[in-house]
């Protein structure tokens, strides 16, 4: 970081799968915000270099940093080594400039969402358990999505939960990214390597921490402007 008033630089990493909430041995979106409203709200600091790392993480951790972009009044520089599903939908929330930090193994992408689970119940059935579940007239489609699921019928599920999540992200990605070339996986799933990335408009250079540092100079003086 820079010394002087006014004149710091923060460093904030998101490293690995995130959730909403965090626990004794993980941060979570919520205490990572934190730590972006601390710097965004420092006089002291004029931008934030935030290092993110990651395959992605829980649908519901996105919400902490889409609301903080709504109240975001310094430059961030995204520098990432892999930014995959919520990584990356991270990066176009809060970041002026993605710069991918890594040619030889770096990722960027995964535009999409997945549901997956384990249904266990034949397992516990042949060990002599035997499941029951009890739901009043007035409740009937309680679980209801989540029950056709388990029976192998997913297009309610598909249709009611994942689709509408899908197209939020693919929304937040164009939105953020206007140079962005929609090719093939783009938007819908695959990843790409730095370079590809970097052709395709999701991310905006190709650099390290000093370059990073550079770019959160420049933008301030935009920002300050």
């Amino acid at each position: 970081a820079e010394e002087g008033s006014a004149n710091k630089i923060a460093f904030i990493s998101m490293i690995g799968p995130i959730m909403k909430y965090g626990d004794w041995c993980t941060y979570g979106a919520d205490e990572i915000v934190g730590m972006l409203d601390k710097a965004n709200n420092d006089p002291k600091v004029k931008g934030i270099v935030f290092y993110i790392d990651g395959p992605g993480g829980a649908v519901s951790a996105i919400n902490p940093f889409i609301d903080f972009a709504s109240r975001k009044k310094k430059p961030i520089v995204v520098l990432s080594d892999m930014a995959a599903s919520l990584h990356y939908w991270t990066a176009c929330t809060v970041a002026d400039h993605i710069m991918g930090e890594n040619k030889i193994s770096g990722r960027f992408g995964s535009v999409g969402v997945v549901c997956s689970f384990v249904d266990t119940k034949a397992h516990w059935e042949e060990k002599g358990y035997k499941f029951h579940e009890i739901y009043p007239e007035e409740s009937s489609e309680k679980n209801k999505v989540f029950q056709l699921a388990l029976e192998g019928k997913y297009e309610r599920i598909k249709a009611e939960q994942l689709s509408p999540l899908a197209q939020k992200f693919q929304a937040a990605v164009k939105e953020a990214r206007p140079n962005l070339k929609e090719e093939t996986g783009v938007l819908t799933g695959a990843t790409f390597d730095t370079e590809k990335a970097l052709d395709l408009g999701m991310i905006d250079s190709i650099g390290n921490i000093t370059k990073a540092i550079e770019m959160v100079n420049v933008l301030a003086e935009t920002y300050s402007i």
